[in-house]
Order: C-alpha cells, then sequence, then structure tokens
C-alpha cells in the first residue's frame, strides 16, 4: 500500500481531521514527517493511503479544514 501524508499546520487541525476522515470511513493516522520534506514547518500530517487520498481531501475542503500540502 502506498501512502502519502497531508501535511498540517497543527496537532489540533490533524485531530479535527482524522476525526472527520474516520467518521466518514477513511483510515488515517497522525504522524511527524521530517523537517527536510516539510519547507512550511509543518510539524503534524495524517498519512493516508494514496488510492483515497483525493476523496479525503475532498472531505476536507467541503469541511473547512485546511492542510498545507501533500508529501
Amino acid at each position: 500500500m502506498e501512502t502519502r501524508i497531508l501535511t498540517m499546520t497543527s496537532q489540533t487541525a490533524a485531530m479535527k481531521a482524522k476525526r472527520l476522515l474516520e467518521k466518514n470511513g477513511i483510515y488515517t493516522r497522525i504522524v511527524r514527517p521530517s523537517p527536510k520534506l516539510t519547507p512550511k514547518g509543518c510539524s503534524f500530517g495524517l498519512q493516508i493511503d494514496n488510492a483515497i487520498l483525493s476523496v479525503a481531501v475532498k472531505y476536507l475542503e467541503q469541511n473547512d479544514i485546511s492542510y498545507s500540502g501533500i508529501i
């Protein structure tokens, strides 16, 4: 399974996004990406299966939960 990380600006944002996605059947895991991979300084992220990434992003956008990037 190939995964990607949606980077978040805070742990609170990551937890809020995780709750929303899991409520909609999308499993995620909160991770701490390497600072080398996050030039904006994001210290938290959600690891998610690449196959359902676009669905997860849609849920976040529909619920006004912002993310910094995808790595």
